[in-house]
């Protein structure tokens, strides 16, 4: 990203701030794999760590709202800089919500295993899970860097994440309507996969806080959709 001036105050207020944004992503990224992972072995104790590991999200969000507060209110950014520290605070909120969805999947996911799960489509889910986790990570990636053509390969990514979250919706249905998948299963079944998708939306709009930082153009966020499914959302 665009750097101010070595060895002012201000930038060493941005780099501390950037360098805590760093660890919430890896955080967030960390937590969607957790549930990721008690998908493929039904562990539950995995489920247990990553509810717990929530709060360090909400704490580190917490932390980037106060240091930006500081930098405003003490440093009187201009420019480049007062959008990087505005980019931070979005990027933050961004991030403590994809913890909160990656929570949200590990509850549910520990709903259906005390059920009988039965032949549900966990590898489904896992692959749209894998695909975030991987746009996180990349996002991230290109945050410190202040990659544009990497920011803008994640946004037209998020297209894909919504065309799996359509086939795992149908096929949900389907198995619901012949008999194959409970009521109950089938409902967590479908909140996982939105609340998995809805982690894609978060990420692209932190590949759009690069893009705005990086040309000082606010992203029109309306990009394009390929969710064929209803507005369905799930953030408890």
């Amino acid at each position: 990203m665009n750097q101010p001036e070595p060895n002012s105050e201000i930038a060493r207020d941005l780099a501390e701030l950037n360098g805590v944004l760093i660890r919430l992503g890896m955080l967030a990224s960390k937590q969607l794999n957790g549930s990721l992972r008690a998908m493929s072995d039904f562990q539950e104790n995995r489920i247990e760590m990553l509810i717990d590991r929530d709060r360090e999200l909400d704490a580190l969000e917490a932390e980037i709202n106060e240091r930006v507060l500081m930098i405003i209110t003490v440093r009187s950014p201009r420019a480049d800089d007062l959008r990087r520290v505005l980019a931070a605070t979005k990027a933050a909120q961004s991030l403590e919500r994809i913890g909160d969805y990656a929570r949200n999947v590990g509850k549910r996911t520990r709903s259906i295993m005390e059920s009988e799960p039965g032949q549900l489509p966990w590898d489904q889910l896992i692959e749209i899970g894998t695909m975030v986790v991987s746009m996180i990570d990349d996002v991230m990636a290109a945050y410190q860097t202040g990659d544009l053509e990497a920011a803008q390969a994640i946004r037209n990514s998020d297209l894909h994440v919504d065309k799996l979250h359509t086939n795992i919706f149908r096929h949900v249905i389907e198995q619901m309507d012949a008999g194959k998948i409970s009521a109950l299963n089938g409902a967590h079944l479908l909140f996982i996969a939105k609340n998995i998708e809805r982690m894609g939306d978060f990420t692209t709009s932190l590949a759009e806080q690069i893009m705005f930082v990086e040309t000082g153009v606010m992203i029109d966020d309306k990009r394009p959709k390929a969710d064929k499914t209803s507005g369905m959302s799930d953030e408890g």
